[in-house]
């Protein structure tokens, strides 16, 4: 499934706007040139309304990285196109003024699946215009065909362009992302950096989102550069930065605090979802097992946590979270500490 961005919605909400233009038009012409006579016409104009409210609601109200919002702008593709034909078909065939409609079409398509997809909508645009024309007796001779082969002929060309503008511009896009990434990531961990926890932090607060505050520790890992030096460390901390990755997925965020010290920020829309992956982390680290000088050792986490905002702001929840790692480490380290908010009591697992 292709990830929505915050981009691609903009553009959503700028194609409906469009939509919403064209269909003003629709209706336009409906009163003033079929003089309100046509009941297929007037049936398709009162869906289209009905279509657009509804869209219109979803397109605000529903979350951008939603299956829904996913197969809700598939679909719209879909309804544009029936609705493309149709309103061709109602306006007269082969030099409709509702002709333009296409082209938006075909960018909207492109949108989602870049050059190849533009040029397949191009097409099936161009093929359903065909046969259109063909049934309602269009004449594909002298000027006629002239028309007909520029219609198709623009529809190609808006296909070619909108591809090669949406492949371009997604192409930047990436290139722009991991430059920005470079810059917000920690080289050895793979994990964000230091500077990535802050700004994070702030926006979690901004949008007042339930989030679980946790700051790690590994344990007694002075020892491991001691006894096998800084490179086997180093491994290890790559290793831990992997695991951390892959568990959290979308759930959240890792990063590298401070030398050995690491940070998560787990969404806590589901505080027991969020905890149990923070001891999913903890048994698959602990099970780990490093090969060095010919020995074989593993290492274990400690972990203080804190839930914003439900026992206060951002920054108290950070002390918070600081203060739960030093209990945990206090009580025998592999451990984590947090609040149970059922209970009201500390809980250390």
């Amino acid at each position: 499934m292709n990830v929505i961005t915050e981009n691609d919605h903009i553009i959503e909400k700028i194609l409906s706007l469009f939509r919403w233009v064209f269909l003003l038009i629709a209706g336009v012409y409906y009163y003033i040139l079929l003089q309100g006579n046509s009941f297929a016409f007037l049936s398709l104009l009162i869906f289209g309304f009905v279509y657009m409210a509804v869209a219109e609601y979803a397109l605000h109200r529903t979350p951008l990285k939603s299956k829904r919002y996913h197969y809700m702008t598939k679909v719209s593709v879909a309804f544009d196109y029936v609705a493309f034909l149709w309103l061709i078909v109602l306006t007269g065939g082969g030099g409709s003024p509702l002709f333009p409609i296409g082209y938006l079409i075909i960018l909207h398509v492109a949108v989602y699946w870049k050059f190849s997809g533009g040029m397949i909508a191009a097409l099936c645009l161009g093929v359903g215009y065909t046969v259109v024309l063909i049934f309602s007796g269009y004449s594909f001779n002298g000027d006629n065909l002239i028309s007909y082969l520029l219609d198709f002929m623009f529809l190609i060309f808006m296909g070619i362009l909108g591809g090669i503008i949406v492949s371009r511009e997604r192409k930047m896009r990436s290139k722009n992302t991991q430059l920005e990434d470079i810059a917000r990531k920690d080289f050895l961990t793979d994990l964000y950096n230091h500077r990535s926890f802050q700004e994070d932090l702030r926006h979690c607060a901004e949008r007042e989102k339930p989030i679980l505050v946790v700051i790690a520790d590994l344990d007694y890992f002075k020892s491991v550069n001691d006894q096998f030096g800084h490179l086997v460390g180093d491994n290890v901390l790559r290793k831990i930065g992997e695991v951390l990755n892959k568990q959290i997925g979308t759930k959240g965020r890792a990063y590298r605090y401070g030398g050995e010290e690491l940070a998560i920020l787990l969404d806590a829309e589901d505080v027991e979802e969020a905890r149990e992956c923070l001891l999913h982390i903890q048994v698959v680290i602990r099970n780990m097992t490093f090969t060095a000088k010919g020995e074989d050792f593993s290492v274990t986490m400690s972990f203080g946590t804190a839930l914003y905002p439900l026992e206060n702001g951002i920054i108290p929840c950070m002390k918070l979270a600081d203060e739960r790692l030093y209990l945990a480490k206090k009580q025998g380290r592999n451990r984590i500490y947090w609040y149970d908010q059922y209970t009201e009591k500390d809980h250390v697992y």
